[in-house]
């Protein structure tokens, strides 16, 4: 299997209040309605002295064929997470207050199946093919997953630039 990086360390930092599960949500809902098979790496939480430490790492996988497969990996970093009171709309409830950081990683995947690389030969085959023959192909499918990677930073971004809450003094 070959794996190109398509974008790395693409970021997306916010500081303020926002609804953690509700964020979860949203990206598990994204990825799933985008044909995406979660894949969870990595899940840390610790308390520490100013909050909640999160860290977890996903790396949903999007099979195109069977020769190739798009890859996103997200690294979610949530510092100093605490629980606080809001109003909004004359109406107080409970949300969530602290530091997220969000990294995004694409990789585009082929020959996934390894068929083209248990001999020198088919290594150097496949390497041609992809050169020349299939050089539309792995075009086309370098820009869909770029699209729905620009249409999930999107995404995120909105959620986290809407209304903002009022804190409780």
């Amino acid at each position: 299997m070959e794996r190109k990086l398509l974008v790395s360390d693409l970021h997306l930092g916010y500081e303020g209040l926002f609804d953690i599960a509700d964020f979860f949500k949203l990206i598990d809902d994204w990825f799933r309605q985008n044909g995406y098979d979660k894949n969870e790496i990595k899940h840390i939480e610790r308390a520490t002295e100013k909050g909640k430490y999160i860290d977890i790492e996903i790396m949903p996988i999007k099979e195109v064929s069977t020769y190739a497969r798009f890859e996103v990996k997200l690294r979610i970093i949530i510092k100093n997470l605490i629980e606080t009171k809001v109003k909004k709309n004359k109406q107080e409830f409970k949300i969530n207050k602290g530091e997220l950081s969000v990294n995004i990683d694409v990789f585009l995947a082929t020959d996934v199946k390894n068929r083209m690389e248990s001999k020198p030969w088919q290594f150097f085959t496949r390497t041609l093919f992809n050169k020349y023959v299939n050089k539309d192909y792995i075009s086309r499918m370098e820009k869909e997953v770029m699209n729905d990677v620009k249409n999930l930073h999107s995404e995120l971004k909105a959620y986290l630039n809407l209304e903002r809450y009022k804190e409780q003094a």
